[in-house]
């Protein structure tokens, strides 16, 4: 199975629908001082292990399992290697691009955008 990269703007869109499961593979502290709203924190490093409990979890508060499973980590590189994993496992699974760093600075570029400059 294939697993897709997508940017921030596609992850946006994503963000709007119920049937998405959003990982931080980040540093717990990391992940506590500040994440992407509705992502869960979640190892890296036990993400093939850990992935079947938290698509579990998600079943039992929506109904259904995850459509999609969208993970992110600092800058990308540990989400790939993480999407590839798990895509081998059959989950339908995307990485955000650049990661963590260019999610916020896409949010941050947003709030400054003003049409009146």
């Amino acid at each position: 199975m294939r697993f897709k990269i997508i940017s921030s703007e596609t992850l946006s869109q994503y963000m709007q629908k119920e049937n998405v499961l959003l990982i931080d593979l980040r540093s717990r502290e990391s992940y506590r001082k500040s994440h992407i709203p509705e992502a869960v924190w979640m190892d890296w490093e036990r993400a093939e292990i850990e992935i079947k409990e938290l698509a579990e979890d998600f079943r039992q508060i929506h109904g259904f399992y995850p459509a999609w499973v969208i993970l992110y980590c600092d800058a990308g590189n540990i989400s790939l290697l993480t999407a590839r994993d798990l895509a081998r496992q059959g989950y339908p699974v995307m990485s955000l691009n650049g990661g963590f760093h260019r999610w916020d600075g896409a949010v941050e570029s947003m709030r400054s955008y003003s049409y009146w400059k």
